[in-house]
């Protein structure tokens, strides 16, 4: 009377004389330690064993308690949960359909209920109280969903197909671990409360005082162990398996069963090794050797042999360690919150910046996910708050790579017609504001003199080969000095500095242009015939112009407008009366005056403009930088 039994349940139905005889031994079982009386919650639903493996009678009239033994993995194939509550079902009443009468009794208060098979075979529970219109609806659904069957009629030898009704009893028993728990803290089965899907409540628990030999109030009021819909409560496990050697790593004392049984102790019990002395302590007997065990499990931890797991459950319980899991309302905030910070930093931010600022906090997550576990056995999924936060920020990596590697494919595409390579590459980093804007500039104009003459010597093809020629050296020079190229008209070459980006020295850099591609002309020049020689004049001018897309929605140009921008090209043309080759204003030449050499020409009055404009002949630039940069502010 001092050993528990463990019972075997199976959702496979036996033969009815097996089936009869397991269920005798089951009772004598019943009889000896009782079964779960004050069970609530949706028990209807409880997965219900039709066939049970039960002790021989003579062991069970002699056993303490009992307890079934039988583990349910997850979908994963992990045993993680060890089920405290089973429901045992037997069959008191089988009716045809046809005969099936209206039952209004409570009968669920005595944990009876109707059930019919589906055709997957499965048993569904018929709603309660059987009344009249219940019996006529399930007539009608069983000849959709119900599964058939043909049994013999009366007295002959005919067969008829009909839908069979059977009447259940369930009997709820606890598992083995419960039951030894139970036991340690002296209380039975009548004791306790189950609350499907939310408790198993034992009241006033005691403790054996050994020094006494008394039992004794616990030093807590109650235990509540958490159990899920199906009576199942998640295992804390202690530790990694336990070694067969005990010289190697055990999370639980193993003994060999076989020293016991080979050795007997002698009559005095001081003299008995502490390792072999089992007053006072749980022993759960059963296989642990590999070969002779078939039953090793996958768990959170690795392989384990079943009594184990059973060690285990047992220790969580007697431990009170119980696993909390996190709500799933709070769960689904804490991903949400996650997921909306991630991929604002991802979106926002460098993706270096992001990446770093993700690992950090799936770093601190983790570590306080293990904190939260170690100190309080609170479990958080965090497999999913992973996989929230990686996905968001891969998604919005890559949404940014593709809008904006194409975003920076257009923007190259209209501004490399513009400006230098160098230019290009910074208007990528940093985006103009597209649109017309006020911005103080220095324009350039420049015109070749005498292009009639010099096309009536030459071929169309050979005009626009030589042309080419010319633009091309004349475009290479702006880009050299970070110039945006405005466009050709003809001949005419317009330019300007200060825009898209801004830069400080815009005049100087534009003097600087001028009179390299003054220079460069002179060069190519002397490789040319007389008949083919260019002259250009060029004029500058520096003030507040609009620079921004301007035309239509279908089709804009980026370039400027107003009266400055007018001024310069009245410069340009003035070239031809003064006989010079590059001319600028008296604002251009405000802003280089501490390094241009030039020469005063007049105080004229161009067209469009009421005050006159002092003009200068830019001859050359002191301190001239060769390789210029944009300086923003």
């Amino acid at each position: 009377k001092r050993v528990f039994l463990e019972t075997i349940y199976e959702q496979v139905a036996q033969e009815k004389e097996f089936s009869e005889l397991q269920f005798q031994r089951l009772d004598i079982l019943i009889a000896r330690s009782g079964k779960l009386t004050s069970v609530s919650g949706p028990w209807e639903n409880l997965t219900a064993f039709m066939t049970i493996q039960a002790p021989l009678i003579p062991f069970g009239e002699f056993s303490r308690s009992h307890g079934f033994a039988t583990f349910t993995q997850d979908h994963d194939e992990i045993f993680r949960r060890q089920n405290l509550v089973s429901k045992v079902a037997t069959i008191i009443q089988e009716v045809e359909i046809s005969d099936l009468q209206p039952d209004l009794s409570d009968y669920s208060s005595h944990f009876q209920r109707y059930v019919y098979t589906d055709k997957a075979g499965n048993q569904v529970t018929i709603q309660s109280p059987l009344t009249r219109t219940v019996i006529d609806t399930l007539s009608r659904n069983l000849v959709q969903n119900g599964l058939s069957r043909q049994i013999q009629i009366d007295n002959s030898t005919e067969l008829k197909t009909t839908f069979m009704i059977q009447k259940i009893q369930d009997i709820f028993l606890p598992s083995i671990t419960l039951s030894l728990a139970l036991e340690y803290w002296n209380k039975s089965l009548a004791d306790i409360e189950v609350v499907l899907g939310s408790h198993v409540l034992i009241r006033k628990p005691e403790i054996f005082n050994i020094e006494s030999g008394k039992w004794i109030g616990a030093p807590y009021t109650e235990v509540r162990i958490p159990i899920d819909f199906q009576g199942a409560m998640t295992i804390n496990f202690m530790g990694p398996r336990s070694s067969e050697n005990g010289a190697e790593y055990q999370t639980f004392p193993v003994r060999s069963y076989s020293s016991y049984a080979t050795r007997a102790p002698s009559a005095i019990r001081e003299s008995w090794p502490e390792s072999r002395q089992l007053s006072g302590k749980v022993v759960m007997i059963g296989p642990f050797s590999s070969g002779v065990a078939d039953d090793e499990k996958n768990t959170p931890l690795g392989q384990m042999y079943g009594v184990e797991i059973h060690a285990n459950a047992l220790n969580t319980i007697l431990m009170q360690k119980f696993l909390k899991t996190v709500p799933t309302y709070l769960s689904i905030l804490i991903l949400f919150v996650s997921i909306i910070l991630v991929a604002f930093l991802a979106s926002r931010y460098s993706t270096l910046l992001s990446l770093i600022v993700m690992f950090l906090l799936v770093l601190s997550s983790f570590f306080l996910v293990i904190f939260l576990f170690d100190s309080y056995s609170i479990v958080y999924p965090f497999s999913s708050l992973l996989a929230g936060i990686f996905i968001t920020f891969l998604l919005v990596v890559v949404y940014r790579a593709l809008t904006e590697e194409r975003e920076k494919q257009r923007t190259r595409a209209i501004f490399s017609k513009y400006v230098s390579p160098d230019v290009v590459t910074e208007l990528l980093l940093n985006p103009p504001e597209l649109g017309g804007v006020d911005k103080e500039l220095t324009v350039l104009f420049s015109d070749i003199r005498g292009f009639t003459s010099l096309s009536e010597g030459m071929t169309p093809q050979e005009l626009v080969n030589h042309l080419n020629l010319y633009l091309t050296a004349m475009t290479d020079i702006i880009h050299e000095f970070s110039g945006t190229l405005d466009k050709y008209v003809g001949d005419e070459i317009m330019c300007f500095w200060g825009a898209p980006l801004e830069q400080k020295d815009h005049a100087k850099l534009a003097s600087m242009c001028a009179l390299k591609m003054i220079e460069k002309l002179e060069a190519m020049n002397r490789e040319w015939p007389d008949n083919r020689k260019i002259r250009i004049g060029i004029g500058l001018n520096s003030g507040v112009m609009t620079v921004g897309n301007m035309g239509s929605q279908g089709r804009m140009n980026y370039t400027l407008m107003g009266d400055n921008v007018n001024l310069g090209a009245r410069l340009e043309g003035t070239n031809k009366e003064y006989l010079t080759s590059i001319i600028i204003s008296e604002s251009t030449y405000s802003h280089i005056r501490n390094s241009a050499i030039v020469r005063e020409l007049d105080n004229i009055k161009v067209k469009g403009k009421n005050r006159s404009v002092l003009i200068y002949e830019l001859l050359d630039l002191e301190k001239e930088e060769e390789n210029p940069r944009i300086t923003s502010k």
